[in-house]
């Protein structure tokens, strides 16, 4: 009995830790989605993510598939007209949350702070590798930041384009090419680092 109460207590303590300060990626991965939900957020309520000025989501059927409410669009009629304080308030909240979450993270796990990895991401070698695949991780790291490249900045151009910022085809050609991404630039570390502990 005692041995299970004392695993449970470690259990809630590892939690306790996680929650308090999460894993590197991760905190990254949280602040991402906390700028991107704000940016949406906000688009939403000024101007309508679906076709500029006409069409509006409702985050609660939208995310929900139908479940919490029937319709995931409604017609924009102006900010206080297409106001839904249960729906926008909610998923604007979730950004925020994510947000300090993962700027809180990031704040306790990166040397520098928050303000340290501000500095590392203008001079991370993202940015040289997608003209030269001579840095760490070679070929790996170049196509790696080519899809970065190509899936952010495709998702920009067609939501600036076509206003399709929740269009679920523009997250089909998205997602895999940022997942492609991230998994090529894991990838490319790992081999960096194989390669380290082998020349040691």
């Amino acid at each position: 009995m005692g041995d299970d109460d004392s695993g449970e207590a470690g259990e809630l303590q590892m939690i306790s830790d996680w929650l308090k300060s999460p894993g590197k990626g991760f905190s990254q991965l949280l602040f991402g989605l906390g700028v991107w939900g704000i940016a949406l957020g906000i688009i939403n309520l000024v101007w309508g993510a679906v076709v500029m000025g006409e069409r509006k989501v409702i985050w609660a059927g939208w995310l929900t598939m139908g479940k919490l409410w029937d319709e995931p669009y409604t017609d924009f009629e102006g900010i206080s007209a297409s106001f839904r304080p249960y729906s926008d308030t909610v998923f604007m909240a979730m950004g925020v949350a994510a947000l300090l979450w993962g700027a809180h993270g990031i704040n306790q796990r990166f040397e520098g702070g928050f303000q340290g990895w501000i500095r590392g991401l203008a001079s991370d070698s993202t940015w040289t590798s997608l003209v030269s695949s001579e840095g760490e991780g070679g070929w790996t790291k170049t196509f790696s930041s080519w899809c970065l490249l190509a899936g952010f900045g495709f998702y920009l151009w067609w939501g600036l384009v076509y206003w399709g910022w929740v269009d679920i085809g523009v997250y089909a050609v998205t997602a895999p090419l940022l997942a492609f991404g991230f998994g090529l630039r894991y990838a490319a570390y790992a081999e960096a680092a194989e390669s380290a502990d082998a020349s040691d």
